[in-house]
Parts: structure tokens; sequence; C-alpha cells
């Protein structure tokens, strides 16, 4: 997820770790079941997220990005490669899987994981700015006015959603550290008005400026939908708000509303949408927040202890902030 539970795949040349051994059984089982067999030229470790390592491969019939899903199971891989064949299907910017040569769309790795291939795109991570934020405000609304999937298969419920955060408040005791009680008690301010019915369909969840590529000022392509679900639209247009409109852990108006006036000109906001606005946003860092206090429950780790904080600190900015204007 965005707000630094997982950190995602960067598709650009500033995020290569350096180059494998080409004897790496990785880019071996991939080039051995891709249409031709293509000879391997270079394997280079990427960013990668929380469950996927990432790899520029060069071989002689391209470049692709080659990923390793380590921490997924088979019906999650499925359902992001569904996802992304419905959008290339409406043309909208993201990356294209990849199928090997017999049809898969995934092999099995080493080790157990899986391996996909996807479509290389070049470009960088942007920087939040006006440009880049209203650009991301047009495809967000128009990601949400795409028609439905055929069939059922995106019905999933979200990860992060209230009943993941319901689970966790319901095992948070009297005796657990200060911020297990912030995000209990937070949640039951916010639990009644989660539940009203808003519009909704398939959502990425996750559109975090590292979840994007962008070129020359342009977006390329939103990436990693592994987090994508059914939920309300108002979801994924606050995690986008935190995620371009916080730069530097800084609450920034003035870009959240430019967020806004674009999107609302590709989807109209409902009343009902603009009321519980200032309740979504501060739901989506204390629904992310509660993917690190769950890791925080298996073992200490400094980095989810500092990203709770400012978890924390975003909340209650939002709390006391006299926006949205909209």
């Amino acid at each position: 997820m965005g707000l630094g539970c997982q950190r995602s795949l960067r598709v650009e040349h500033s995020g290569m770790l350096g180059p494998i051994n080409m004897t790496e059984p990785i880019a071996t089982a991939a080039a051995n079941r891709m249409e031709g067999f293509p000879a391997v030229l270079s394997c280079q470790r990427m960013s990668s997220g929380f469950s996927n390592s990432n790899y520029r491969f060069e071989t002689s019939s391209g470049v692709f990005l080659l990923r390793e899903c380590t921490g997924r199971d088979r019906p999650g891989v499925d359902y992001e490669l569904n996802v992304l064949d419905w959008l290339r299907a409406h043309n909208f910017p993201s990356s294209a899987a990849i199928r090997f040569g017999d049809g898969e769309r995934w092999i099995s790795g080493p080790g157990g994981s899986l391996l996909v291939l996807l479509e290389w795109l070049d470009g960088s991570e942007p920087l939040c700015e006006q440009v880049t934020v209203k650009t991301i405000a047009r495809a967000l609304g128009d990601l949400h006015q795409l028609p439905p999937p055929s069939g059922g298969w995106w019905r999933r419920e979200n990860p992060n959603g209230r009943e993941a955060a319901a689970q966790l408040a319901e095992i948070i005791a009297p005796d657990d550290p200060a911020h297990f009680q912030f995000f209990r008690k937070e949640f039951e301010r916010l639990r009644p008005r989660l539940g009203e019915p808003l519009p909704g369909g398939l959502i990425h969840g996750d559109v975090f400026t590292d979840n994007t590529l962008f070129h020359d000022g342009k977006l390329v392509a939103i990436l990693d939908f592994e987090d994508a679900c059914e939920d309300v639209f108002l979801f994924d247009v606050a995690m986008t708000i935190h995620g371009f409109c916080f730069p530097e852990e800084h609450w920034r108006p003035d870009l959240a509303q430019a967020f806004l006036d674009v999107y609302k000109d590709r989807r109209a906001l409902t009343d009902s949408e603009r009321e519980l606005l200032p309740i979504y946003l501060r739901w989506c860092p204390l629904a992310i927040m509660g993917w690190h206090l769950r890791q925080l429950r298996r073992r200490p780790d400094k980095g989810n202890e500092k990203r709770v904080a400012e978890l924390i600190r975003r909340i209650e900015t939002l709390r006391e902030a006299s926006w949205p204007i909209i």
C-alpha cells in the first residue's frame, strides 16, 4: 500500500539496484518459458514491494518487467492480471500483462514463487505539484467512469477495509500501546459513517506517487493493482489525495482542492460524497495504519512504528482542518 506499508515498483532507471548473475534462477526460468526461448541479456533488480521482487529483464526479444510474487497466492495474482486485461481493453494507462510461450499468464518460480511478465514502461515517479495532481485526478475520474468488468470475478472485499479494521479493533486490549488505543478509538468514531451507501465499483485503492509513472510531465501508467477491489469510489478519492497532497508529510490543501476541481469535471460527486469526504480523509490513513499495526503485533519494527506515528499526525491534522471547500 501507499502510506508506507509496501513500497511499490518504480519503473525508472534510477530504481535499479544493479545486475544479478545471468544464471539467476528466475531469469532462466522465465526465458525458458517465453516464446522463441530468447537469450537473457540482463536482469537487474529494482525497487520492490512487500510481496513482490521486480527486475528489468532484457532478452534478445525485448525488454520486460519480470515480477517474482513471493507473498501472494495464485488467486491474488490472477485477480490483478484480470484487472490489467480489463484496463487494457478500455485503453486505460496501465502496464499490460505479457503471456509466456504456451499462453500462461504466470509460471512457477523458485521456492514456490510465481513469475509474471509485464510490459516495460519508461518513466519515473512524479513530484507532488499542481500539474501532476490535476493529471492524476483526470485519470482517477476516468477509471471510475469505466463500465464494470463483466461477470462477478472482480467483487472482492477491500483488504484494508472496514472488516479488517473491525477485526483488529476487537482484539486490542486495554494494556496495548497508545497507538493501538488511538486506532481503536478513532475507528469507533468513524465507523458509524463508513457504512453509508455511496457510489462504488472497482477501485485501485493505493494511488500514490510511487504507484504512478510519468514521462515529460505526462502520465504513462498507473501501476500496481494488487490491492484493487470493490469499494466506494470515495475511498479511492481520499486515498489519492493522501498520495499526492501530503508531500514530505506536509498537508497541502491547495493541491487537494486542485485535485477535486479536476476530478469533479470527470465524475461529479454526490451530496453524500461531499459530506463524507472529511470522514474518508481520516479513514484512509487509519485503514493503512491498521496494516502497520497488524505487522507490529507479529514483531517490533522501527519502520512500522515511525509510519504509524506519521499516520496519526495525518489523521489529527485532517481532524482539525476546516477543509475541504468543495
